[in-house]
C-alpha cells in the first residue's frame, strides 16, 4: 500500500512536467527572420571556406591594426554565401584551442566580427564567429 501513493505522485509529477514543458514552448518567442545558429554549420566546400579565410587574413594583414591582425590570424575557415546585398558568413576560428592561448576570447571574437564588417560591406549581411569547438561566440553581427 505504501507504493501506490508514491507511484501516483511520481506519475502526477511526470504529467505536470510533460504538460508544463509543452505549455512553455508554445509561448516561447520564435526566431527572427535571420535566425541564430549556435553551432557552426557543416562545411560543404572546405577548399572554398579555407580560401575565404586566407583572403580575409591577407586583407587584415594589409589593412588591419595590430589587434585585428592578431585576432583575424586565428580564422581558419569562412563558410556561407554573401554578395554585395545580403548573406550570412560563419567564421570558424581556433579560439579556445589554438597553439597559443587567447587572453580575451570574447574580445578576439568581437574584433574578428568588426574586421569582417570592414572587409565585406553589405546591405543586410550578418557574420557569426565560432570557437574551435564550433560553439557560437558572436551571432548575427551586421556587416
Amino acid at each position: 500500500m505504501k507504493r501506490t501513493p508514491h507511484t501516483a505522485a511520481f506519475l502526477a509529477l511526470g504529467a505536470v512536467l510533460l504538460f508544463g514543458t509543452a505549455a512553455c514552448t508554445d509561448s516561447a518567442p520564435e526566431a527572427d527572420a535571420v535566425g541564430v545558429v549556435e553551432k557552426l554549420p557543416e562545411d560543404t566546400d572546405s577548399a572554398q571556406s579555407e580560401k575565404n579565410a586566407a583572403e580575409f587574413r591577407a586583407w587584415a594583414e594589409k589593412n588591419g591594426n595590430a589587434e585585428e591582425k592578431d585576432a583575424v590570424g586565428r580564422v581558419q575557415r569562412i563558410l556561407g554565401e554573401w554578395d554585395s546585398k545580403t548573406g550570412n558568413a560563419y567564421v570558424s576560428t581556433d579560439i579556445n584551442g589554438g597553439k597559443s592561448e587567447v587572453k580575451d576570447p570574447q574580445g578576439a571574437a568581437n574584433t574578428i566580427a568588426e574586421a569582417f564588417a570592414e572587409w565585406k560591406d553589405s546591405d543586410q549581411g550578418y557574420v557569426s564567429v565560432y570557437d574551435v569547438f564550433g560553439n557560437a561566440m558572436i551571432t548575427n553581427h551586421k556587416f
